[in-house]
């Protein structure tokens, strides 16, 4: 089986057009505040964001100047701060009750914005197969030609291997648009790629795996694993558990931390796309690594959004932004692999820089008209109920 695995991150939602940032929901919040009554996390969020405009500048804050627009680092400075305070336990222990709170006043929101939304857009199969299709035909040639030979490498000993071909979505958002997008489809074809393998059809696996919960299970808001959680904080295991992104999943029993760290080790492409590659989501940047380093054939195909991106330029900038996101993607290897009691000593920079392909996406549109998206082109809803 020759097996695509898509890692799908909040670039996507903003990319249809909801308003998922973290800064549009604090905004949100702002606006209503009858939803919450005594949360100090909601209070230490929006007094920062705001401080201008109600003059609460405050000197030598943990969080001067921080808009809180990555929630998992600031929530992680957040602990680290209330770790060095003399009541740390019984603060941090408020703090994951109040955590609890913003992450179901996060669902509403996510549930009213999607429900605003989908009256707007319309997908339909030909645009989605299209898209999915869209980076191996952005290869430029050089990249087609070394993805082309590693799948060669991978399928010539084993012609039985690629008689059945997957495409599979791990969807670290919240809401169910991208399942939206994809359930019109039952197969795809991808040029080059499928005359090459003599694979005419790329199966469209519809079971969407959710890292972090989704707006209809219980969304999981908080930072990456438990060696994430600062020292000096003597809280319940429990606590512990809902702090860690990881651990949470992990109590849910339903086996998705296992399943998403097999679809990536088993995948002979791995794309992202809209994924901030953060360090909340280190661990499944980790497996992505893991798995150029045991399997020499497979690769990764990374697209970043750069709105200034334009595909002719080739210079300086371009090079330094492709060595940006190949060291975020080495930290974030190294952050989990220092953790681990079988250190993996490697060349991990060569290994990125061979096996590691970007991509740019400036999300810019012909004519303002979504169904040119370079990415994931979708239809705008027109409404006809006023017209003659």
């Amino acid at each position: 089986m020759v097996k695509i695995s898509y890692m799908i991150g909040n670039g996507l939602d903003i990319h249809f057009g909801l308003h998922s940032k973290y800064t549009d929901f604090y905004a949100w919040l702002k606006q209503n505040p009858k939803k919450y009554k005594d949360n100090n996390l909601i209070s230490d969020i929006l007094t920062n964001i705001y401080a201008k405009e109600i003059n609460e500048t405050k000197e030598e804050n943990w969080d001067e100047l921080t808009d809180w627009s990555d929630f998992e680092k600031e929530l992680k400075r957040n602990l680290e701060f209330i770790s060095k305070e003399q009541q740390a336990s019984k603060i941090a222990s408020q703090r994951v009750q109040d955590l609890e709170q913003v992450s179901l006043l996060l669902r509403e929101y996510l549930q009213n914005q999607v429900q605003e939304l989908m009256p707007l857009i319309e997908f339909n199969s030909e645009l989605s197969a299209n898209s999915l299709s869209t980076p191996f035909i952005k290869l430029p040639p050089t990249y087609m030609e070394l993805t082309k030979e590693r799948l060669k490498n991978a399928f010539q000993n084993n012609p039985y291997k690629k008689s059945s071909s997957s495409i599979n979505f791990i969807n670290f958002n919240y809401t169910n648009l991208l399942f939206e997008y994809i359930q019109s489809l039952k197969t795809i074809t991808i040029p080059n790629i499928s005359e090459m393998l003599n694979v005419p059809n790329f199966e469209v696996n519809k079971t969407i795996l959710f890292p972090n919960g989704d707006v209809d299970d219980s969304p999981e808001l908080g930072i990456g694993t438990e060696i994430d959680i600062p020292d000096g904080l003597n809280i319940s295991q429990d606590e512990i558990d809902y702090l860690s992104k990881e651990s949470f999943a992990r109590r849910r029993m339903d086996g998705r931390v296992e399943k998403i760290l097999n679809t990536i080790q088993t995948s002979d492409i791995i794309i992202t796309y809209g994924l901030s590659l953060g360090e909340s989501d280190a661990l499944y940047i980790y497996h992505l690594v893991l798995t150029l380093i045991n399997n020499k054939n497979s690769t990764a195909i990374l697209i970043v959004f750069d709105e200034t991106h334009v595909q002719s330029n080739h210079g300086l900038r371009y090079f330094n932004k492709i060595t940006d996101i190949r060291n975020t993607v080495e930290r974030n290897f190294q952050h989990i692999n220092q953790k681990n009691e079988n250190k993996i000593e490697i060349d991990i920079t060569s290994i990125l820089k061979d096996r590691v392909l970007i991509l740019f996406d400036n999300g810019l549109t012909e004519q303002n008209n979504p169904t040119t998206l370079t990415y994931f082109p979708f239809n705008n809803v027109t409404d006809n109920s006023n017209k003659k």
